[in-house]
């Protein structure tokens, strides 16, 4: 098959702006910037004088040669979303959903010179005007458009509505027999191969022609090959591959990588695959069993009352290749508010990011997209399992009109083909939240007939081995159930937020507890992002103000649901945990700091029942515009926030968490995975800064699950308990403190050596927090020291990095 590309010779015509150059792919926004018509949307409340570009059409044009053929097609890749295509002054045809390509046979259309391709967009806006509105979260214009739902404004994004041809366009000629698709996927794995099968999809097969096939291993060797007679649309073909490569997720195991290469005619088509088998186990629990007090008692806490409604209890566990994997990550958004800004490099960057942090999972979120094949390609290499949500949110969307579903039928169509060979891909969701408060045994539910009769067909069809989870949470008499299947804890957030404002906050440890589910999907923790990735988007004295007109408020976009801004919400939690802001450095050390300190929690929240639970997927990875305060790990600029290195900690394979018991202390120690090995505990009693008793004891790890060891100090309010564990894999600290923290700033506290490539970092005193922020991916953020440690952390080319390094204390005064 030959391709041109017509990426070039736009231009953009509006009668407000004239005839400007645009780019594509790309977008209104992005072309009326190039071109000096708007200035950066981004700078503190630009954005709101540019609302008017939504509500207008806008013409695209180019013009260009082409040879002549009678197998031409011109195909979209993206176009963002009402539109309607000419080609020399015949209408192709209309669109009006951005998650699909469109292709058009031009063959009787193409000129050699002078072809004028015009694509005329209309208002996404005006587009619906006057048509019932659908019921649904923020705003509800967006439910009956299929296209990109998170810009119309979110809880943590802006509002960018945009249109545009935001992915390539090009022409593509058919020269006789081709590929039209291939489904590699593992089979079985057993001592003697792994067996795979391929499914082969071809076009233009009229003739017949020989096909050879081949599968690559990893090394670029010959695993296996074939050749066939092909006169028919599909060939199935098995492979057995020899003492495979298996794939595994990110710490637990390699992630090879196979490639099936076909030959047929002209033509050459290849693909990469991973060899692995995956299992979503959903274990019922007996009534005599483990996990069943456990599940009583959940349905008892005030979460539970509102979200424990279930008959029975069951697990949700990860097993790949036989192994037992706790899911931890978080929730992937579009890393751009226009997909055509989105660069392979930044996804790329973000993936390897997540991986570093320890990541294994990321939940591709329903308020998005389908995402470029650079992030899928980049969670294959990195071992990021994926979940996918078909492309609705927090909504009440038109299914029970046929057009519709039509549109879903054709997303997931396409979706299913898109990714399926992936082994990042782990299973699918229906989308996110609409059907909270449906269930398995309902004829009737917000979402039941998108899923059922929109999607699952396609999936049934071209992805067999793949799960369709009706919604995002699922399990349970109401999908949103806390005892089975999978939740969210933001489906808690009026509940959390109001505790913030209006409790004192003195027990939130206790408080957070309840919130441990089988599977958490959406574990929402909020916090500021550093200082020079603020300073990007607002002046210094912007930093210093945060009142309800301010640009931070502005910047940290609240829920219609909330009776409070979040803004307040999370400062006042900030305050009442980490104390009283002493200044306006304080202040903003505090509202960074609080997001680890939640993160820390939930981690050793959810470890401390492993088995129980076997995922934490946080809301969210990563961001779509610059926020000041938001729920990400990573800002949009790509500078890791202090979460970031609270989920570090706690995504290690063997940590630990304390907690008091029996007018003592109790260490929990857990695996998760299949590591057996000793384990030595150092235990600190700390009092106003100084070690007043020390402990050394010692345990043994038993696999995936937990270990409790009793730390025999007297519970004592005025103390820090902090326990160190050691074992020949690496170590983890931990600690625990009755009520609040009460930081206050300690530089006198430490010594700071530079080197050459790394600095080291030496306590006199206990430190709580040391602090590093510039514009670095630092190997280690906001540890603790006790009194004479010392840390040497790693900084490359040290020289060239501006940042600073502040260290906190517990302030008991």
């Amino acid at each position: 098959m030959k391709k041109i590309d017509l990426n070039k010779n736009w231009v953009l015509k509006n009668e407000r702006v004239g005839s400007i150059s645009a780019t594509v792919p790309g977008c209104v926004h992005s072309d009326l910037i190039s071109n000096g018509i708007i200035k950066d949307i981004f700078w503190r409340d630009n954005n709101k004088q540019y609302q008017w570009i939504e509500g207008c059409d806008w013409d695209y044009e180019c013009i260009f040669d082409a040879d002549v053929d009678t197998n031409a097609f011109l195909v979209f890749e993206g176009l963002d979303t009402y539109a309607e295509i000419f080609l020399n002054g015949v209408k192709l045809g209309e669109t009006m959903d951005m998650f699909i390509p469109y292709k058009f046979d031009v063959s009787h259309v193409l000129k050699q010179t002078e072809n004028i391709l015009t694509v005329y967009f209309r208002s996404p806006i005006k587009e619906i005007e006057g048509l019932p509105l659908c019921k649904g979260a923020f705003t509800r214009e967006r439910l009956r458009t299929r296209r990109l739902q998170c810009t119309y404004s979110w809880d943590w994004v802006d509002r960018f509505v945009t249109c545009g041809i935001y992915r390539t366009v090009y022409l593509e000629y058919a020269n006789g027999i081709d590929v039209d698709g291939v489904y590699v996927y593992t089979e079985n794995i057993d001592i003697f191969s792994a067996q795979i099968c391929a499914e082969l999809y071809f076009k233009n097969y009229g003739k017949g022609s020989i096909a050879h096939i081949e599968i690559i291993d990893p090394n670029g060797n010959a695993a296996g090959y074939t050749d066939v007679y092909v006169d028919r649309e599909k060939v199935v073909r098995r492979f057995d591959i020899v003492e495979p490569k298996l794939w595994y997720p990110n710490g637990y195991g390699e992630q090879p990588l196979y490639t099936i290469k076909i030959t047929v005619g002209e033509n050459t088509f290849t693909e990469s695959f991973g060899i692995r088998t995956l299992k979503i186990m959903q274990i019922q629990d007996g009534k005599n069993g483990t996990y069943w007090g456990k599940a009583e008692a959940a349905e008892a806490t005030a979460a539970g009352q509102k979200y424990a409604v279930s008959q029975d209890y069951a697990g949700f566990q990860v097993v790949v290749n036989g192994k037992k994997i706790f899911c931890k990550g978080g929730n992937w958004v579009p890393c751009e508010p226009f997909p055509s800004e989105e660069s392979d490099d930044k996804i790329r960057k973000l993936v390897c990011m997540a991986k570093d942090m320890g990541a294994n999972f990321l939940r591709v979120w329903g308020g998005g997209l389908f995402e470029k094949k650079s992030f899928y390609d980049e969670c294959d290499k990195c071992g990021i399992l994926v979940a996918q949500d078909f492309l609705m949110a927090c909504g009440e969307y038109p299914e029970k009109e046929q057009w519709f579903i039509d549109l879903l039928t054709a997303e997931s169509e396409y979706a299913t083909k898109y990714l399926r060979n992936h082994p990042c891909l782990a299973w699918y969701h229906g989308d996110n939240e609409n059907a909270s408060r449906g269930s398995d045994t309902s004829a009737d539910f917000v979402g039941r007939r998108s899923a059922l009769d929109g999607i699952m067909p396609q999936i049934y069809k071209n992805d067999r081995t793949r799960q369709l989870l009706p919604s995002s949470p699922y399990g349970g008499n109401t999908y949103a159930c806390i005892t089975k299947g999978t939740s969210h804890t933001t489906k808690f957030l009026r509940m959390i937020f109001d505790y913030f404002v209006y409790d004192d906050c003195s027990d939130y440890k206790e408080f957070m507890e309840q919130f441990v589910s089988r599977f958490i999907s959406e574990e929402g923790v909020f916090g500021a992002v550093c200082r020079p990735s603020m300073l990007k988007f607002m002046t210094e004295y912007d930093l210093l103000v945060d009142n309800e007109e301010s640009i931070i408020t502005y910047h940290t976009r609240t829920n219609p649901n909330m009776e409070n801004h979040i803004f307040l919400c999370v400062k006042e939690f900030a305050r009442k945990v980490l104390g009283n802001f002493a200044n306006g450095e304080d202040k903003f050390f505090k509202y960074k700091y609080i997001q680890y300190e939640w993160t820390r929690l939930s981690f050793e929240n959810v470890r401390r029942n492993l088995g129980y639970c076997n995922g934490l997927v946080f809301w969210m990875y990563n961001d779509c515009w610059p926020a000041a305060l938001g729920w990400s790990f990573v800002d949009y600029y790509l500078l890791p926030k202090h979460a970031y290195y609270a989920f570090k900690r706690g995504a290690k394979h063997i940590t630990g968490s304390v907690v008091p018991k029996d007018n003592i202390y109790n260490l929990v120690i857990t695996t998760d995975n299949e590591t057996i090995t000793d384990v030595l505990i150092k235990s600190y009693c700390i009092k106003h800064g100084k070690i007043i008793d020390s402990y050394t004891s010692t345990a043994k790890t038993t696999g995936y699950g937990t270990v409790d060891v009793d730390i025999p100090y007297c519970y004592n309010k005025e103390v820090v308990i902090v326990c160190d564990i050691e074992h020949l894999g690496g170590n983890d600290r931990c600690f625990y403190k009755n009520g609040s923290l009460d930081l206050r700033a300690c530089d006198e506290l430490i010594t700071v050596e530079k080197f050459e490539d790394s600095i080291e970092i030496k306590a006199l005193g206990y430190v709580h927090v040391i602090e590093l922020e510039g514009e670095c991916e630092f190997e280690d953020n906001c540890f603790s020291l006790i009194a004479e440690e010392s840390r040497r952390l790693n900084i490359s080319d040290l020289s060239n990095r501006d940042f600073t390094i502040k260290a906190y204390t517990i302030d008991y005064q």
